[in-house]
């Protein structure tokens, strides 16, 4: 009976023990398969080969929430810089707004993988129109929303750089000066654009 009784407690003590240390070893392995594949991507930044390489040992890296965030931006760069429009656009579909830093991120991707794509197939009207698209959506996005600085300097930044192809300085400053009145905390950094 006593041997029983200590079988069952050292039994219950090593599922304790390791389910302690799973999820844990879990993100450092995670972590370093992250810092492997951005070293490969880093060093090799032209090496289609190595590109690839990289994005296999990403992938292992896509179950660990601590470091998703990461792991999707580095995975889209690499999806853009091998020209993998589709399969770009199919993993951003796989996502959830809550894997991107901040929601607006998740349809902003997605739409530029489409729009790259019809690029590299030479119809710039489509890639015109997708852009067109994204830059509304984004003004849309900032005007309606109450968003916090970070988020609002990034969304306007894309935004300034989508738009900077398509509209005219006397348009870009009246967007500026529209954002001031509903974001005057952010009138400094609104003013840069405007020249």
């Amino acid at each position: 009976m006593n041997k029983l009784l200590i079988s069952i407690v050292l039994l219950v003590g090593q599922i304790i023990f390791y389910s302690c240390h799973i999820p844990h070893d879990k993100e450092i392995i995670c972590e370093t398969n992250f810092k492997k594949a951005r070293e490969l991507a880093y060093k090799n930044p032209t090496d289609s080969s190595a590109l690839d390489s990289a994005l296999n040992i990403l992938n292992r890296s896509m179950q660990c929430d601590s470091i998703k965030t990461a792991v999707v931006d580095l995975k889209i760069a690499l999806l853009i810089t091998l020209g993998k429009y589709d399969e770009g656009a199919m993993f951003i579909d796989s996502l959830q707004s809550s894997d991107f830093i901040f929601p607006y991120k998740k349809t902003l991707n997605h739409d530029n993988f489409i729009a790259l794509n019809f690029a590299f197939k030479g119809d710039t009207v489509s890639s015109g129109k997708v852009y067109n698209k994204m830059a509304a959506d984004l003004e849309s996005y900032i005007k309606e929303n109450n968003l916090k600085s970070k988020e609002f300097q990034e969304a306007f930044t894309e935004l300034s750089s989508i738009k900077r192809n398509s509209i005219d300085s006397i348009k870009l400053a009246s967007l500026i000066d529209s954002l001031k009145i509903k974001y005057p905390e952010e009138e400094r950094f609104l003013d840069f654009f405007k020249h």
